[in-house]
């Protein structure tokens, strides 16, 4: 008895949102997986049965195509406006948390190499930035700023960026967990105590 034919693939257009969507999932996993310098177009047309010269039309560079899927797989962070500094802070990086996904290290990872190895990448990744809203977290300690719940001499510019430091230095070097507990060491044994001393 002959094996049975499997059926060929539905071809589906790219310009389909779902298709789309599918690419991007793939993109991410491929980037996290292999690194940027590894990164290919054959690797994705693989992945998803599509065509690598269809993939180039919209994707001339590998950059585009991987910055497309950052966008597209984005996760909205409401903003807590609480009235309370540090109950909008523990909420917005508990939010931090729950966007983590188990490609975020390697994704991270894929695009510092794609910023140290590829001009085209990291010029694309700055205007990219540059056209982002400013940080929530920008945004909640301009509030309490308003409030008075920042003392003077705090560095607001500092502080902000003080937590995406550390959940990166987390990620990046000891790969330890980035999660509640380490969300409530943040605000609790860090932030809180800062206010208070000043």
């Amino acid at each position: 008895m002959s094996d049975p034919v499997m059926p060929r693939p539905r071809k589906v257009p790219l310009s389909d949102p779902e298709r789309q969507r599918e690419i991007f999932g793939a993109t991410l996993a491929v980037l996290a997986e292999v690194g940027y310098e590894r990164f290919n177009m054959d690797l994705i047309a693989k992945r998803v049965r599509a065509s690598k010269a269809t993939l180039y039309q919209y994707w001339p560079v590998k950059a585009a195509l991987i910055l497309d899927a950052l966008k597209v797989n984005e996760v909205p962070h409401a903003d807590p406006d609480t009235g309370s500094l540090v109950q909008d802070i523990r909420l917005l990086l508990r939010s931090w948390v729950r966007a983590q996904t188990p490609y975020t290290r390697g994704i991270l990872l894929g695009l510092m190499e794609g910023g140290r190895r590829d001009e085209e990448m990291a010029r694309m990744y700055a205007e990219r930035i540059a056209q982002q809203q400013e940080p929530l977290l920008h945004t909640i300690l301009a509030r309490a700023v308003q409030r008075g719940e920042v003392p003077e001499g705090v560095d607001v510019g500092l502080l902000a960026d003080l937590p995406a430091a550390i959940f990166m230095l987390r990620l990046m070097t000891t790969n330890d967990e980035v999660d509640d507990a380490l969300v409530d060491r943040l605000v609790d044994g860090l932030i809180i105590p800062l206010l208070r001393a000043g």
